[in-house]
């Protein structure tokens, strides 16, 4: 199994404690985590501040990644926090009107091919910096309409998909990334959930022969 991970600071393992933004250890990073658990290959594709792309030039970085990867059983993305953190005005609608469009071109790649099921599209944790003051509570709350927008798009283009919402993750004292310990977590979850999935996998292949 390789499994390509696409997502933002919350996959590449950012370290809030840092004060230059320094990564967490290989051993405290979900993705890594998960490829100790199963045995797997995973590829962590995180990057720092990454939002949903949109225009050419990230798109195409994005094919190149994939690219680069392929051929690949499943493909995790995770992404909309900083489309949310950056907004003025944070609307889930525009973010999950992005995030569908980017579901548009990632079923499109040669590497994906339209099989919406090798995709997992996961719902980033909600964040919680309302406690820094009252202009920011519309974030939290914006920030929990994640699942319902995601999982639309997961129905109506035949992924799969996570709501990280429902693991109980720890956050660190920023109240948007991951703890080293919501770290650890979230990859017993997605071990979890990849679980289920090889069992669909092989169900499907079953049913083909």
């Amino acid at each position: 199994m390789r499994i390509f991970c696409f997502g933002d600071s919350n996959t590449y393992g950012y370290d809030a404690r840092s004060l230059l933004g320094e990564r967490l250890g290989e051993n405290e990073r979900w993705p890594e985590i998960l490829g100790k658990l199963s045995g797997w290959e995973v590829v962590n594709e995180g990057m720092n501040g990454r939002e949903i792309p949109e225009s050419p030039w990230f798109l195409e970085r994005f094919d190149h990644l994939l690219s680069a990867c392929a051929p690949v059983d499943a493909l995790f993305l995770m992404l909309g926090s900083n489309d949310l953190l950056n907004s003025y005005r944070p609307d889930m609608e525009n973010i999950g009107s992005r995030m569908e469009k980017f579901v548009k071109h990632v079923l499109e790649h040669p590497a994906v091919d339209g099989r919406g099921e090798i995709v997992v599209l996961a719902a980033p944790p909600p964040v919680e910096i309302g406690c820094c003051g009252e202009e920011y509570v519309c974030y939290d709350r914006e920030s929990h309409k994640f699942g319902t927008c995601y999982e639309a798009i997961a129905k109506q283009y035949g992924l799969r998909f996570a709501n990280t919402a429902d693991w109980e993750l720890s956050l660190a004292h920023d109240g948007v990334h991951l703890s080293p310990e919501g770290h650890a977590r979230f990859a017993d979850q997605m071990w979890t959930l990849m679980q289920e999935f090889i069992v669909h996998k092989l169900n499907d292949k079953l049913q083909i022969l």
